[in-house]
């Protein structure tokens, strides 16, 4: 029976230090994933307003589009345009009509949607983009389209376009 003093001590302090590592570790990887979870809070409503400008561009783009098919006759009416740029679209009727010779200049104010984050529901972005629409000769017409300042949309009021069911005019 070889037992010694202090062996009781030995046995409590293997133990006392092995919790002592096991808390050390525990506390080491909480520390890890807080400190992930903050930079992940951090970056995020940076990453929801990219996403929301990028899907301002996509509209953007698929406006650039529907205002060349509008286009294709040579012409665009007020009517034709009601129905690209409805007032509950993405422009909220928010827009700028200057005629020229043969082109047609709109700066329109549109809203991009992105996802939201923690408490809120979706993160909202403005933009303002410059169309400028050149029917061709032979049919067709020439869309361009740029993302223009936020100054530039700051003097836009909601335009009273005629219902795009309206018979278009001889307006030009």
């Amino acid at each position: 029976m070889d037992r010694t003093p202090d062996g009781g001590r030995a046995v409590m302090g293997a133990v006392g230090s092995c919790l002592f590592r096991s808390c050390i570790g525990v506390l080491g990887v909480c520390l890890v994933l807080v400190t992930a979870f903050w930079i992940w809070a951090a970056t995020a409503p940076g990453r929801n307003e990219d996403e929301a400008r990028a899907g301002m561009r996509a509209a953007a783009d698929a406006h650039k589009e529907r205002l060349a098919r509008a286009a294709a006759d040579g012409r665009l009416t007020d009517a034709e345009l009601a129905a690209v740029f409805p007032r509950g679209g993405p422009s909220r009727g928010l827009l700028a009509v200057e005629r020229k010779a043969d082109s047609v200049r709109l700066t329109v104010g549109l809203t991009g949607t992105g996802p939201g984050f923690l408490l809120a529901s979706a993160t909202y972005v403005d933009g303002c983009y410059v169309f400028d629409v050149t029917p061709e000769r032979g049919g067709g017409a020439r869309v361009t389209a740029r993302e223009s300042s936020a100054g530039t949309c700051v003097g836009l009021t909601r335009v009273a376009l005629p219902t795009p069911t309206a018979t278009p005019s001889a307006e030009r």
